[in-house]
């Protein structure tokens, strides 16, 4: 239940975005429309419940005291309009129509300014007939005393403490790529300023071992995890960059390279990236020709740096030179384009998707090492040794059954050093009274479980079993060349059910 209420709050904002580009009518606004109505209504009716309702507070979404982070992140367009709104959040009440759900929309996409107080808010949404979404009124704290939905925050989120610093951050490589995938639909010159900025955020962060806060996002629609898959190359790349000693400097543009990388698929029609089935010759064709595309984008939008005109345009070549586009005989591939590679396919492996279960570091790193000749050696082998077995981040079942979560690498990819939060039987445990463990080799303690949970907002659940045909990413032997599922094996493609990967 806790996964449908952040997809529904990403779905909410992915509609805004929608409206904002284009208009009440258009298939695209209207599509969210209907899916937002009959999520909603399937969700209350499951629930049993009378309204759908969700706090904002300080920049960030609340929910029963806990602070969702998925939602924070890829949701700030929705958090900015109930700023304007002067209101602590919203609340829907069936009978929800989707006149009201495209009304929402447009006074989001275009009321610009911060409205005087709450009343005005209320009333210019009944001016508007929208009587089935209620304005909340703002949650504040005074002295110990704090309102409802924030009262339990701090007992309820262990882990949320940790990234609540690195929130401006990563909303600011989320908006980056969400905003430049706009101006391509607009086919207009894409913000370099922006995606620099960032950039340097990101690297500034990384500085003092930042967590990456992606890998607990969950996507319920293409836009989001398309987004999604770019902040976390950056974030990847960034920290690979750190570990491989390479310059401030090298590493501000790898991680501009990786919010800017997968720019060319703003140019591939939506039946073609997001088909579920297999694609034609001709479609194989269109994927493959994003890269040229998004370097292209990047040249006509004054962009000068070849560490990141390259990435963009040499992402999917491999190391033995196999891959697209097709190398020119004077091409040699640049240190920098073979770093976003392999972060690119990692990401690829280990992140939630709509369609399939995250593959386990471990799992994606052990197929990564059987495709010989695809990955730069000495790159791949430094994301291994910065992540882990187990990347910051991850929680894990300890084997005296205690949770935990981890909170670096430790002296060996096996044994991280862990922050225990759950004992035995699965009770919390304050976050100040949480004791750090540094497990070790040969030690009475281990990690016995890598468990595919994110925070208290939903992101990650394990699968209770194994779909049909692995996880839904390997090495398919048996995939005909030319498929959406890739090339034959052999051909050294890391493949998957979807075009994401390519």
């Amino acid at each position: 239940m806790e996964n449908q209420f952040s997809d529904l709050i990403i779905l909410l904002a992915s509609g805004l975005n929608q409206r904002k580009m284009y208009f009440d009518d258009h298939p695209k606004v209207k599509a969210v429309c209907r899916d937002f109505t009959t999520r909603l209504r399937n969700m209350m009716a499951e629930d049993d419940s009378e309204d759908f309702s969700f706090g904002v507070y300080g920049g960030k979404f609340i929910r029963q005291g806990k602070y969702l982070v998925g939602p924070s992140i890829a949701g700030r367009s929705l958090i900015e309009f109930a700023e304007r709104l002067r209101c602590g959040g919203f609340v829907f009440h069936l009978p929800l129509a989707m006149v009201d759900v495209a009304t929402f929309f447009r006074l989001g996409a275009l009321q610009k300014d911060r409205l005087e107080n709450l009343e005005v808010a209320k009333a210019l949404f009944a001016a508007h007939g929208i009587d089935h979404i209620e304005l909340s009124d703002p949650l504040r704290e005074e002295g110990d005393r704090k309102d409802r939905e924030t009262e339990s925050f701090a007992a309820s989120d262990y882990l949320a403490t940790d990234f609540a610093p690195l929130l401006n951050v990563y909303q600011a490589l989320y908006d980056t790529v969400s905003s430049n995938n706009l101006l391509i639909n607009k086919n207009e010159t894409v913000d370099l300023s922006q995606a620099r900025d960032s950039g340097e955020r990101l690297v500034a962060a990384s500085e003092n071992g930042a967590m990456d806060v992606m890998q607990f996002m969950r996507y319920p629609d293409y836009d989001s995890y398309t987004i999604g898959h770019s902040v976390r190359v950056a974030a990847l790349a960034a920290m690979l960059g750190r570990e491989l000693g390479w310059p401030n400097e090298v590493l501000r543009e790898l991680a501009t390279a990786g919010l800017l990388h997968d720019l060319g698929k703003g140019k591939v029609p939506e039946e073609i990236l997001f088909k579920a089935g297999k694609l034609t010759e001709e479609e194989m064709k269109v994927i493959q020709s994003h890269p040229a595309a998004g370097a292209q984008i990047l040249l006509a939008s004054g962009e000068e740096s070849p560490l990141i005109i390259s990435a963009a345009w040499g992402h999917h070549i491999r190391e033995d030179g196999r891959g697209y586009p097709i190398m020119p005989d004077w091409y040699t591939q640049g240190s920098a384009a073979s770093l976003i590679h392999v972060c690119d396919v990692f990401e690829a492996m280990t992140a939630v998707r709509p369609y399939k279960a995250p593959m386990s570091p471990r799992r994606a790193f052990e197929t990564m090492l059987k495709d010989v000749g695809s990955f730069h050696p000495q790159i791949l082998a430094a994301l291994i040794r910065t992540t882990g077995l187990y990347p910051p981040g991850s929680e894990v079942i300890l084997s005296d059954f205690r949770k935990a979560v981890v909170v670096a690498r430790g002296l060996d990819m096996d044994n991280p050093l862990v922050r225990v939060t759950h004992d035995p039987g699965g009770l919390p445990i304050p976050h100040e009274d949480q004791p750090a463990v540094q497990l070790e080799a040969g030690g009475a303690l281990c990690v016995m479980e890598f468990l595919f949970v994110g925070i208290n907002d939903g992101g990650y659940e394990q699968p209770k079993r194994k779909p049909k045909g692995g996880f839904g990413m390997g090495i398919k032997e048996e995939a005909p060349e030319g498929t959406k599922e890739g090339p034959a094996e052999g051909k050294g493609m890391i493949t998957s059910g979807f075009t994401e990967y390519f």
